[in-house]
């Protein structure tokens, strides 16, 4: 016979304490209890499923953060208000956003002043006349257009660029390196220093020193940009110096350029000047005595 306070207290309580009714005994509702499983006996019941019961990730939860949280309803965006709703999710966590979060502190590369190419950068702003950086940037942009339009250059063995350096039939395909490749390979490795009064006699003593990246690139680009200032005008419009400064850095990778030379005299006044390292020694030592 059918217990009238439920099969889920007929389950939970001791055997003594087992309520039947017309005649029915503890054994009877045991033996049934045994034949059939919970499911089947709530059916047999005319009951409803349990509702409100905790699930497993519930329970793992709750033993683990002592904390009951919402059961998941297979969408992660309303589960996500849910628990910001019950307090148990901060906003602005970094999860629910569409694109993940930045890690900080932020790459150099990210940030918005850096955000270009150091290499493009850097001449952009050798390029800028009057403050005016966006025009420089324009006739940056159609140098590279032009870099990437033209033939393979035609390389020379007398001036050999980087080791190291792609193909010429790659240079085309990618115009930053194009132009990296161009000033690094007649940038000069050192600069002169004049010392007045160290040779003796009031005369300038001559100091080779070395150079950083940034500086070689500097001085290589005032050479190109001296070379492009003495050429003849190219066309008309506001494409000739765009022209002019392409054609000057195809020739500097072509070794047709007069840049090359003035990299040249450099090395070779550094390389006969390397004497003087040790005389600036003796001249500092003997003016301090």
């Amino acid at each position: 016979m059918i217990p009238n306070h439920g099969a889920a207290l007929a389950v939970a309580a001791p055997r003594r304490y087992l309520s039947t009714e017309n005649n029915s005994t503890a054994g009877d509702v045991e033996a049934m209890l045994k034949s059939a499983n919970m499911k089947g006996v709530v059916e047999a019941h005319g009951l409803q499923a349990l509702q409100g019961g905790l699930t497993p990730e519930q329970e793992q939860t709750l033993y683990e953060e002592g904390v009951i949280r919402p059961a998941s309803t297979g969408n992660r965006a309303i589960d996500d208000m849910t628990e910001i709703a019950t307090g148990l999710k901060v906003v602005g966590s970094g999860e629910g956003h569409k694109f993940p979060l930045p890690e900080l502190p932020l790459p150099w590369h990210m940030q918005m002043k850096n955000r270009y190419h150091p290499v493009l950068m850097q001449i952009s702003r050798l390029l800028m006349r009057e403050g005016k950086l966006s025009k420089a940037q324009s006739h940056l942009a159609r140098v590279l257009t032009i870099l990437r339009t033209s033939p393979p250059p035609i390389l020379s063995p007398k001036y050999p660029l980087l080791p190291g350096a792609p193909p010429s039939q790659h240079l085309p395909l990618n115009p930053i390196v194009y132009l990296t490749l161009a000033i690094d390979s007649v940038a000069p490795l050192m600069r002169i220093r004049h010392l007045r009064g160290l040779a003796g006699g009031g005369a300038a003593l001559e100091m080779p020193m070395p150079l950083e990246v940034r500086q070689r690139r500097r001085i290589a680009f005032l050479w190109i940009l001296e070379a492009v200032n003495k050429k003849p005008s190219m066309g008309s419009g506001r494409n000739q110096f765009a022209h002019r400064l392409a054609s000057e850095i195809i020739a500097v990778v072509e070794g047709r350029s007069g840049v090359w030379e003035k990299r040249q005299q450099v090395h070779k006044i550094a390389t006969a000047a390397r004497a003087n390292l040790s005389n600036k020694r003796k001249a500092k030592s003997k003016k301090n005595a």
